[in-house]
């Protein structure tokens, strides 16, 4: 699959840098579809240490890379309770390249799906709270047609409390926490997020830190090949985006997003670029 970095994002707020505890109002909707990268060169262990087997060895590695075409969107059923859903398309490589030999596991297609529903508890002045239900389905793919998997076969269900805040100046804060349900063998977890953002005239910005701890209670640790969906893995990411509006209707945006803590799962850095649409 050619790289993709290109991201067209429709959004039904009055600005593109709107916290998640607002809902886009009724009959508005908000489509994005992002292309990302995600390279990683070294794993997280147990203990989260990051542990790269080829450290001091030039001219030998091992990198997991994610391609991956993600599509998002959401729609206004009313002025308080919002629709929204996901599906991505991911082209994924695991390659080992060492001084006597090199090797690689491929693999592409539509990956998980998700939905759900965000319903707005209050909005009084600066301040928003709502609550979400999400679930996880994996029902594009068949997870036993190849080694290297595109995603785990197993359902997830996830319910979070979200808290908005308008700021002066033009800036913005979100704090949300949930609990994700994760069936059969996978560890549920503990998620959270937090978010600052601002928006001055055609220029926008944000930064989001974004967590997974898990609850320890996966039947088997490990058992996947591809890094990235070991049944019981701890993840703290910090994503920073820089936006341009163009017009009220189109916008461009870049992502970069770098883990900073983690056990169970691969380390790296994912990069996204963004064109906006809003009506």
């Amino acid at each position: 699959m050619i790289r993709l970095f290109a991201l067209l994002f429709l959004s039904a707020f009055t600005t593109v840098s709107i916290a998640g505890a607002w809902t886009p109002g009724k009959g508005k909707t908000y489509l994005k579809i992002s292309a990302n990268l995600f390279e990683s060169y070294a794993n997280y262990d147990i203990d989260g240490n990051i542990v790269d087997p080829f450290e001091g060895r030039p001219g030998e590695f091992s990198r997991f890379r994610d391609e991956n075409l993600f599509v998002y969107f959401e729609t206004g059923l009313s002025d308080r309770l919002a629709l929204f859903g996901s599906l991505t398309y991911k082209d994924i490589e695991q390659k080992t390249v060492t001084e006597f030999f090199e090797v690689s596991a491929t693999n592409s297609g539509l990956a998980d799906a998700e939905i759900g529903l965000r319903y707005r508890l209050r909005q009084t002045g600066r301040n928003v709270w709502s609550v979400s239900l999400l679930a996880k389905l994996p029902y594009f793919y068949d997870d036993d047609d190849n080694f290297f998997e595109l995603g785990n076969g197993q359902e997830d269900f996830e319910g979070r409390i979200l808290y908005g805040r308008s700021l002066p100046h033009g800036f913005y804060a979100g704090l949300e926490a949930g609990y994700r349900v994760r069936l059969e063998d996978p560890s549920d977890a503990y998620r959270y997020l937090a978010e600052l953002g601002w928006s001055g005239g055609k220029v926008y910005a944000r930064a989001k830190y974004d967590g997974n701890i898990s609850v320890d209670d996966a039947d088997e640790v490990g058992g996947f090949s591809n890094p990235i969906l070991n049944p019981q893995f701890d993840l703290e990411s910090l994503e920073l985006t820089l936006g341009y509006s163009f017009t009220r209707i189109w916008h461009l945006e870049y992502s970069y997003t770098d883990t900073v803590s983690g056990k169970n799962t691969a380390e790296g850095d994912n990069q996204q670029v963004a064109v906006v649409l809003s009506f």
